[in-house]
């Protein structure tokens, strides 16, 4: 009978080993293994314990925009149309009639004081006023009385010539005739000579009494003249004492004492400011650098007083001068307000002056990070670490800072303080 053989498939066959051996084979893969996951163990716990954990951060996205560049400059509200009214005699306070923050037109009363000196000189100047005119018209009399009495004796001397001349002529005839002495006719030739003599005199003291009363009327008129123009000063100072604006406005602040009654008001005090307060601009100190980036017409954004408004740039200074801190020098400019007009003189104003726009420029939200010292990298994002990056900060504007260089559009990075980790390279984040 033949002998039966078995066909083995090699592929589903083993090798044939002692119990020993494998034994000695699962004995010795236990230790390997064992080996094995100490060695990781020890790298994990090596590796994990250098690298710090971030539980309290914020993120942002580094995106691309535009980005707007622009500095700040500081000024101050002015009001170019201000007045100061003092009064010019030495009074007392008797009545006001507006309060600081008034508005008033022009010519409006103010105050009026009480001056007695000068209500005093002009009761003394209206007197000698009177008694001068009432001179004046004693001259002008004695003058025309003084003419009339010398016409009258020119009169009665033309008379009388005229008779001394018929006798004259009567005596020649009568010694012609030899009926008279020649004596007769000289003595008559005398009289009329003596009348003829006596008629220049008049005449001469007539043109002198013209003359001189003309001068003594000139005198009279010209001190009455005087004390009038006098006269009209002193009502002029007692007219100051009403206190009235020159021009239209608001007060912006008045003397104390004139609202006490009696109150002692020196010459020369300022009584009060009025201000036009439609008419108003801001001076603001800008870098000169910056002054390239402006034009007459151009437009601000001003803060004053927490309120933002618009201002027009209706000059630009030609002179620069050192600014405060003395380490630049400034231009004035001066900017006009668009639409407001009731601001307080001498408040602060801070405008914003745009230097430029960047296209596509590579911006972060300001934040904490920027605060510590000055450094130049941020923590960028990488799964569950963050790894320090060196980058190039830009301008910082706003809320916005530009990124230079560091970084690409859509990177994350960790935008809080870096203050607790500072000295770290890597940070596993929660």
């Amino acid at each position: 009978m033949a002998e039966l053989r078995k066909i083995i498939q090699v592929e589903e066959s083993s090798p044939l080993i002692s119990r020993s051996k494998k034994k000695k084979a699962y004995i010795s893969g236990a230790v390997v293994a064992a080996i094995f996951a100490a060695v990781v163990i020890v790298i994990f716990l090596n590796t994990s314990g250098d690298i710090r954990t971030v539980g309290d951060y914020t993120v942002a996205k580094v995106i691309s925009g535009s980005f707007t560049t622009s500095t700040e400059a500081s000024g101050t509200v002015v009001l170019p149309t201000q007045v100061s009214i003092v009064n010019m005699e030495t009074g007392y306070a008797r009545e006001i009639y507006v309060k600081e923050g008034d508005s008033i037109t022009e010519s409006t009363i103010l105050a009026v004081l009480d001056v007695p000196d000068l209500e005093e000189q002009r009761d003394d100047l209206l007197d000698e006023l009177e008694t001068q005119k009432i001179a004046l018209e004693e001259i002008r009399l004695s003058h025309e009385y003084s003419i009339r009495e010398l016409d009258i004796s020119l009169k009665r001397n033309e008379a009388d010539i005229g008779e001394a001349e018929e006798t004259e002529a009567t005596e020649k005839e009568l010694m012609e005739l030899k009926s008279s002495r020649a004596s007769d006719y000289e003595a008559a030739v005398d009289a009329l000579q003596s009348l003829r003599e006596q008629r220049e005199d008049l005449l001469l003291s007539r043109e002198k009494a013209v003359r001189s009363g003309v001068l003594s009327l000139k005198k009279q008129e010209a001190q009455i003249s005087s004390l009038e123009v006098s006269l009209k000063r002193v009502q002029a100072d007692i007219e100051d004492a009403r206190i009235t604006s020159p021009i239209s406005g608001d007060i912006l602040s008045l003397e104390d004492n004139l609202m006490v009654p009696g109150s002692l008001i020196e010459q020369n005090t300022a009584l009060f400011t009025v201000a036009d307060t439609t008419d108003v601009y801001i001076d603001l100190e800008v870098y000169e650098q910056y002054t390239s980036y402006l034009e007459e017409g151009g437009t601000v954004e001003l803060v004053i007083s927490n309120n933002v408004i618009e201002g027009e740039i209706s000059q630009i200074g030609r002179v620069a001068s050192m600014s405060s801190d003395g380490l630049a020098a400034t231009v004035t400019v001066r900017v006009k307000p668009v639409g407001v007009s009731n601001l307080t003189p001498g408040a602060s104003a801070v405008a914003e002056i745009p230097l430029g726009t960047t296209e596509d420029a590579l911006l972060l939200p300001r934040g904490s990070y920027l605060t510590t010292g000055g450094q130049k990298y941020v923590y960028k994002i990488d799964g569950v670490r963050a790894y320090k990056t060196q980058v190039v900060f830009g301008e910082i504007q706003g809320s916005q800072v530009e990124v230079l260089s560091g970084l690409e559009a859509g990177d994350t990075v960790i935008i809080s303080s870096y203050q607790d980790f500072i000295d770290q390279d890597v940070v596993e984040i929660k």
